[in-house]
């Protein structure tokens, strides 16, 4: 099995396992349920409750409709991001199930009555572009220069998310798993992800007032480095940080499970649906991140059969797609 089907289960597991919980306090998940260990029933959620245990949301659809939308064109651009992003929201239900976040349902909804993709995105500061730029950093060949990783990062945020908060969130997650994709280390990742936020600078001439990604995460780095347990992680960064699904918090967020979990992905997918808020999208980042680093994954073979099963999904496939880039 390739690393790249690995990071996707971790993805989409990650995905599966935050959903029922999302929106939820933390302090109400750990009253409920503890630091989480299984697919919960979604019967739990207070707008999740018409999904299926184990089922994914936009988080992963999204993810594998651009890398084939990227792998049929052979390359990352703006355009290919459209065209997956349509299909992805006219084929899957995802607004009559409940989970397109607002940014993009906006955006979408108006390049489908003619506007450009650049005028659109103006507005959007959630979560979509950090949720999805694992399908640029997957689709980026192992050669790809930091102006290059940019640039596709941007076109792959764009359409929905033309602003700096957000894509500043999308670089410094984009450029820290692009990172671990390479092998680097964990103090390399940490330089790559101040690179990806200096790279972010001249990316969108919409510039909102919102905290960077990169500071909220290094304001916390040191103190979660000492941490002696996920609990204690997750008060800082649920409290410090924040988990909402704006894109300077999830993006952080996630960051700081990493710092904590590392390679233990399986660790860091309970924390991510551990901690409230947002919980499906930052479980998803920080499983795929975990799992880069960790070149594959630690989690229970049940849980990656369940959410397979369920969601009729063969990674394999998806994986061979991204790895035609070089």
């Amino acid at each position: 099995m390739s690393k790249i089907e690995k990071v996707l289960e971790a993805f989409a597991v990650g995905d599966a396992m935050g959903m029922p919980t999302e929106f939820m306090t933390l302090g109400y998940i750990r009253e409920k349920f503890g630091l989480i260990d299984n697919l919960l029933d979604p019967s739990v959620s207070p707008i999740h409750a018409n999904l299926l245990q184990g089922q994914v949301t936009d988080d992963t659809e999204q993810v594998l409709y651009l890398i084939n939308e990227y792998a049929a064109e052979d390359s990352v651009t703006v355009e290919g991001t459209v065209r997956g992003l349509l299909r992805w929201i006219r084929e899957t239900g995802a607004v009559e199930k409940g989970y397109v976040g607002p940014s993009s349902k906006n955006a979408l909804e108006r390049i489908e009555q003619g506007e450009k993709p650049e005028e659109a995105g103006k507005g959007g500061t959630t979560c979509g572009a950090p949720m999805r730029v694992l399908s640029a950093v997957l689709c980026a060949g192992e050669k790809a220069d930091n102006a290059g990783l940019a640039k596709l990062i941007r076109n792959c945020s764009l359409p929905t998310h033309n602003t700096s908060v957000a894509m500043e969130s999308a670089a410094v997650l984009g450029f820290a798993m692009y990172a671990a994709k390479l092998g680097k280390n964990y103090t390399e990742i940490l330089d790559y992800i101040i690179e990806g936020s200096e790279r972010a600078k001249g990316m969108s001439k919409e510039q909102y007032v919102g905290a960077s990604a990169a500071w909220r995460f290094f304001s916390v780095r040191e103190r979660i480095e000492r941490c002696k347990s996920p609990e204690e992680t997750m008060d800082i960064i649920y409290n410090v940080i924040g988990t909402t699904m704006e894109a300077n918090e999830i993006t952080p967020s996630a960051l700081g499970i990493f710092a904590y979990a590392k390679e233990d992905v399986w660790t860091a997918i309970r924390m991510g649906s551990s901690i409230g808020g947002d919980t499906d999208t930052i479980a998803a980042i920080v499983g795929a991140l975990s799992a880069l680093y960790a070149q594959g994954h630690n989690i229970p073979q049940r849980v990656v059969d369940t959410v397979k099963a369920v969601n009729k999904l063969d990674f394999g496939s998806y994986a061979l797609k991204a790895a035609s880039f070089r």
